[in-house]
């Protein structure tokens, strides 16, 4: 028994399950847990240090994981139509939602960066703490940084974008699903 293989020389399977059924739980999965971290890493600034790696690597995740539901998704819409590429309009639509979530968390990644690379920067230029307050993450008053009020402004327009895109993410995962569980699970009347 071939674990991977083409089915009708048409559709990828796992074990004789299409492969899109098996892949649109990755993204069903990571792009939530992006999302909460996401926010949780813009809106407290302490726990940073503990969870920006995570968050880094998510975002970098995340979209391969849409990426790959939506050419699994694709391979399997082609099985199914009567000539490939010719989908319905649930599909059609489905797959537009899907398309339109990893563009969004493509976007996500570089302003993500370069918000994570900027934090960092505040950080590494913030005063030694004492023993008394290690995780303080306030700003001192006077810091012999220059750029820290330019710095601190972009970080600001950056976290907008960034909740932004994060919201728009959580909305667009919502579509999609709600759009694939509606052709998988609601019943089909003839017309």
């Amino acid at each position: 028994m071939r674990v991977f293989h083409k089915y009708a020389e048409d559709m990828t399977t796992v074990l004789d399950l299409p492969i899109h059924a098996l892949a649109v739980h990755i993204p069903i999965v990571l792009v939530p847990i992006l999302l909460v971290l996401g926010l949780l890493y813009l809106f407290i600034p302490p726990v940073r240090r503990r969870i920006g790696w995570l968050v880094a690597t998510l975002t970098l995740l995340a979209p391969a994981s849409v990426f790959l539901a939506i050419w699994s998704g694709g391979d399997l819409a082609d099985f199914l139509s009567p000539s490939p590429g010719e989908w319905s309009d649930p599909i059609q639509a489905h797959s537009d939602w899907g398309n339109r979530l990893f563009w969004v968390l493509v976007g996500l990644i570089p302003i993500w960066w370069l918000f994570a690379t900027l934090d960092r920067v505040r950080r590494n230029n913030l005063p030694a703490t004492s023993p008394e307050t290690p995780e303080s993450e306030s700003e001192p008053k006077e810091t012999g940084d220059p750029a820290a009020k330019g710095r601190k402004l972009i970080m600001f327009m950056l976290g907008l974008i960034t909740l932004a895109l994060i919201l728009l993410a959580g909305w667009m995962l919502f579509e999609v699903g709600t759009r694939g569980a509606e052709m998988v699970w609601e019943p089909k009347v003839d017309s």
